[in-house]
């Protein structure tokens, strides 16, 4: 009997977790090519851990006869600690549309791998996620009032059995009781509730250090301070991260173990509040691993966003965000709409201030049959947002398609900026959504370059760390030689194995394209950045849209 109602409490208990594990932070977004295939994949990892994924993938050409399936791989445990895969269904009334379920036990940089399988043939893909604790559940009020009463229930139970195994388990069957065996039922509730006490005090205790060492394994972003420095040679922008707030991941999240993504160790973003009219694309240099600096472009006095991108050797890839005031100065004009280049990959550009209305569908601005959305470009140059009707939903998966035009209306010749054919910055207007995305989508291009050479290697664990002074030396030495290239033979070693999908329907084969697969997170208003090449031009325009 007491077997059955503690496997009875467990079960509740089980049904309480589960309630408050579900899918939380925004997904990581995967397009790429899996053999034949073109593959767009959703991963939403959880908010607490363990907690479930919810993994969603597209096959736009709905072949026949596939498989597909998916598991998590943990940067610690390697291929071979992994489950074996969980198969995803397909989703009923939506062709070529599978989705699944995957429990995250562990917390840290991880992936999902995803495995197509047609007859005798096996594609795999791995999608970097990032795995991390960013909320702590409340229980529902209606399930905490069962369990509470559940628990009464067994502590008086308990406290009987106690009492009856001392008070009437040598009496015999029939036997009256008599007040010596009355007198130990009395002791025998007394000890049974001493123990139930002491079994609660203990569970408590026990329960309130792990919430507390939960609490303190949260997911905490590094902070950062950003500070305008006026020199002789020009002004600079100098970025101190501040990690000493943090309580977990003394090995994995120190900066030492950086490593390039796109060949640049640190993508900054600068955009200024509220009217959101000045960007700028920037690379900073590392003073050490908690400094840096990167020279500024004549950009206007003002309060900006500072969004630092980042990716570390266990493939861990995080976004510090900081703020700056750029003050009143003599060194500081607004400068033409003509762009201006610091260097060779920064880039900076002006817009007109967002409104409180978004750019709306022009009919009469037509791309391959379908009304668009257009911005006009530095250089004269334009871009035309190819969309079906101009709004967008929240949590549903898109294909953001911009075709470029040139001065005279024809296709503009794009070229590969840090090898990739365009880049893109969506940020809601009050600053609490911020991306940077690709035309392979939202995860980082470094997380996924470790976390593959990992797999390969078979090692585990995190005692095989190179020192984290040799590993510092190392890189610098090697984003040096990147800089050093040429773009044309630097751009070929960034672009590695990376598929950039082209538009090889009919419909497209005369528009020069840049395609951004996005999950807009929440509702709200945003501006989205493109960032092209042409010419050997680094060229940058600005969208407005709402999503409801």
């Amino acid at each position: 009997m007491i077997r059955n109602n503690i496997n009875f409490l467990f079960g509740i208990l089980a049904l309480a977790y589960l309630s408050m594990s579900h899918v939380g932070s925004p997904g990581v977004i995967f397009e790429g090519m899996m053999g034949e295939y073109r593959v767009l994949a959703n991963v939403a990892p959880p908010d607490v851990i363990p907690g479930i994924a919810i993994v969603s993938v597209i096959l736009p050409d709905n072949p026949e006869g596939i498989q597909l399936e998916a598991r998590p791989v943990y940067w610690s445990a390697g291929l071979q600690g992994t489950p074996t895969a969980d198969v995803l269904k397909p989703v009923l009334g939506e062709p070529g549309k599978y989705e699944g379920e995957l429990w995250f036990m562990q917390m840290g940089a991880s992936s999902v791998q995803l495995i197509l399988t047609k007859g005798p043939d096996r594609f795999e893909a791995v999608v970097p996620i990032m795995a991390m604790p960013t909320a702590q559940k409340d229980m529902p009020k209606e399930l905490g009032m069962v369990l509470t009463g559940l628990g009464v229930f067994l502590v008086i139970l308990l406290v009987t059995i106690f009492a009856s195994a001392m008070g009437d388990s040598i009496r015999q069957p029939g036997e009256a009781r008599n007040p010596k065996g009355q007198r130990k039922r009395v002791m025998g509730t007394a000890v049974g509730a001493v123990v139930v006490g002491l079994l609660l005090w203990g569970g408590k205790a026990w329960w309130d250090a792990e919430a507390r060492l939960y609490n303190e394994r949260l997911y905490q972003p590094f902070s950062g301070t950003s500070t305008w420095v006026e020199k002789t040679d020009g002004n600079y922008l100098h970025l101190k991260v501040d990690s000493t707030e943090l309580t977990y991941g003394a090995i994995t999240r120190q900066l030492s173990y950086m490593v390039p993504d796109h060949g640049k160790l640190m993508h900054l973003f600068l955009i200024r509040k509220n009217e959101l009219d000045v960007f700028a694309h920037l690379h900073p240099k590392r003073i050490d691993s908690l400094n840096y600096k990167v020279q500024l472009p004549p950009l206007p006095a003002g309060a900006y966003h500072v969004f630092a991108d980042i990716t570390r050797y266990t493939g861990f890839a995080e976004t510090i965000v900081s703020e700056l005031i750029i003050p009143e100065s003599t060194n500081f004009q607004l400068a033409s709409n003509r762009i201006v280049q610091l260097g060779r990959d920064d880039t900076y550009t002006f817009s007109n201030p967002v409104g409180n209305k978004p750019l709306l569908l022009d009919g009469d601005i037509m791309v391959c049959g379908k009304p668009g959305i257009k911005t006009d470009l530095p250089g004269g140059y334009s871009a035309i947002w190819e969309t079906e009707t101009g709004k967008f939903e929240a949590g549903r998966l898109y294909s953001l398609d911009f075709a470029l035009f040139d001065a005279y209306g024809q296709a503009a010749q794009l070229e590969s900026y840090l090898g990739m054919m365009g880049h893109a910055v969506v940020l809601k207007h009050d600053g609490s959504v911020f991306i940077h995305l690709h035309p392979t989508g939202t995860y980082s291009m470094g997380s996924q370059q470790m976390l593959l050479e990992r797999f390969e290697t078979g090692k585990t664990g995190f005692g095989n760390l190179p020192g984290k002074l040799t590993f510092l030396d190392s890189v610098d030495r090697v984003v040096a030689y990147l800089d050093a290239l040429p773009d044309a033979t630097r751009d070929s070693l960034l672009m590695g194995d990376m598929q950039h999908l082209p538009y090889i329907d009919a419909e497209h084969e005369d528009h020069s394209m840049v395609r951004f697969p996005y999950a807009f997170p929440q509702p709200g208003d945003y501006r989205i950045w493109i960032q092209v090449k042409i010419n050997g031009e680094i060229i940058n325009g600005a969208f407005d849209v709402e999503v409801i």
